[in-house]
C-alpha cells in the first residue's frame, strides 16, 4: 500500500482525546528535521519533517511509544 512509501510526513492514528499539538511537538521536537504537526481532527495527527530520512528516523524511534497507560502511538508514513 502507498502508505508504506516513506515520505517525509508521518500520520498518526487512533490519539487518545486528551492528546493535542503540543504534546506531540514536545515528543517529535527531540527528532532532528521536525518541522510542524497538525491534528485536523480528534485521534488524528501529521508531522512534517524537512525530509524522508529524518522522519523515519523518528518513525523508528517512537513507533508504539506509550502516550497513555493504554494507547500507544500508532505511526506510518504519510503522503506527502
Amino acid at each position: 500500500p502507498a502508505a508504506d512509501v516513506p515520505s517525509k510526513i508521518l500520520f498518526a492514528q487512533g490519539l487518545p482525546d486528551e492528546c493535542n499539538e503540543m504534546m506531540l511537538a514536545m515528543l517529535f521536537r527531540q527528532h532532528g528535521g521536525y518541522k510542524e504537526v497538525r491534528i485536523p481532527r480528534k485521534g488524528l495527527a501529521f508531522i512534517e519533517f524537512e525530509d524522508e530520512p529524518h522522519a523515519t528516523l523518528a518513525l523508528k524511534a517512537l513507533n508504539g511509544f506509550k502516550l497513555t497507560v493504554k494507547d500507544a502511538l500508532n505511526l506510518k508514513y504519510g503522503k506527502s
